[in-house]
Order: structure tokens, then sequence, then C-alpha cells
């Protein structure tokens, strides 16, 4: 009895999320063909992107992973990229904004309309198995699925989608000594330097785990220019721990 109010109450969550739009993100057959259709969103595989940046060693270069449904990537457009572009003179900096994700491609241009940013917009378009993204035929696919199978992955569920992607996208852009194995979730910002430099900050989080990661553009408080990118930077979460006369570590 108990298995089926689970099914039920996750089809009517579910139902709801189908018919929210961009809330819930469609990766369908469908929207690739949307979005590919799309003249003014410029589709790119990981390699191409990275041979566009690797290929300027004149300029500094800000490369955004965004989607157009996440709302920290949308704060971001709103709050912060806009000030950093102003920042420096464009004859300084490129920068180049990137969908993950074909799903969320088809709203970048109402976005960008919306915060005022003019910049070319690029979409991942890959098939290669380390950046594959999660496409089905329909999103009814989805839901019956979820509900019938739920608590399974999507690899268990017979999808394929890539593990780790953004971290491979990532390291892929700018490759460097030691890869990055931090991002988790958009927005990224990959900055670099003319030399192809990555600025990237050892993250310690609660647990104390340490993650490198690419520095977050929005916990920089200088441009892009004055960074040093011959320097990893550190960033803790990490509770301090106070001893009773009053000493912290």
């Amino acid at each position: 009895m108990q298995h089926h109010i689970i099914k039920s109450l996750a089809a009517v969550a579910l139902g709801a999320m189908l018919l929210t739009g961009c809330m819930m993100q469609k990766p369908t057959v469908k929207n690739y063909r949307k979005v590919s259709a799309m003249s003014n969103l410029t589709p790119v595989t990981v390699e191409q992107l990275r041979q566009m940046v690797s290929a300027d060693t004149t300029h500094y270069k800000v490369v955004v992973l965004t989607s157009s449904c996440c709302g920290p990537c949308e704060l971001a457009m709103r709050d912060v990229y806009p000030r950093k572009m102003a920042e420096c003179d464009s004859s300084q900096v490129r920068w180049y904004f990137v969908e993950t994700d074909y799903s969320s491609a088809q709203y970048m241009d109402k976005v960008f309309r919306t915060y005022h940013i003019d910049s070319p917009r690029y979409w991942i378009d890959d098939t290669l198995p380390q950046y594959r993204p999660l496409m089905v035929k329909n999103m009814w696919t989805v839901a019956w699925n979820m509900i019938w199978n739920y608590g399974k992955s999507f690899e268990e569920l017979g999808w394929e989608e890539a593990d780790d992607r953004l971290n491979n996208i990532v390291n892929a852009i700018a490759p460097q000594r030691q890869p990055v194995t931090g991002p988790n979730g958009t927005p990224t910002t990959v900055m670099l330097d003319p030399k192809g430099r990555m600025k990237c900050t050892y993250t310690i989080y609660n647990d104390t785990t340490a993650l490198l990661e690419p520095t977050d553009i929005r916990d920089i408080t200088v441009p892009v220019t004055d960074l040093d990118y011959t320097r990893v930077d550190t960033l803790s979460y990490a509770p301090k721990v106070c001893t009773p006369d009053g000493e912290c570590r």
C-alpha cells in the first residue's frame, strides 16, 4: 500500500514539473532538434571549444558554463557577469557563454536580452561518451521510468549519460598539470590568462574534503586581469574548532 502511495505522489510531483516549462529541463530528441535549428546559437564540441580558447594567446578568457534553467546561473547573469565584464576592456578579456545542455539552450536568448548581455552564445553538442548528455525520446518516458522504477539511477534505467560530465568538460577545455576534481554544477566559470593557465582554488568543505576547483568568478573581488594565475587559493567552509580559552583553529 505504501509503495503505491509513493508512486502516486511521485506521479503528481513529476507531472507538475513537466508542465512548468523551463523549471523542468526536457532532455528530449524534439528539444535537441529545436535547438539545433536556432541560427543564433552555435553548437560546439568540447574539443572545438578547447581549440577556440587555446588558440587565443593574447587575451584573458572567461568560459561560463551555464544553464538558462538554473536559478544561481540567472542570478549570476543579473548580478555578476555584467559587472565583471565592465571592469575590463573587451580588448583584454574575451567571454564565452556556453550552455552545458541542449535541453535548456532554447531559453538562452531570453536570459541574455533580460540582462542586456551582448556576447556570442554556444551550446555543447558532443556525442563522445565522457561528454554525452541525457537524451530520451520524450519526457513521458522519464516520468514512466521514474514512477515505476523509483529510486534507480539513469544508468540503471538504461539511459546513457556521462559520469562526471561537467568535470570532464572543464579538464578538457583547460588541461592542467593537476586535473580539477570539483565542478559539480552550474554555473561554473573557467578563468584563464593569455598563457592558458587556469585560476584554481582548493575548496575545503565541512567534512574536511578538499577539492581542486576552477575559481568561481562570484568569489573574486578584483578584475579578472588582476588575478594571480600562478597561485592556487584556498577557500574553507570547514567549521573552526575553539578551545575554552577562546583560541580557534
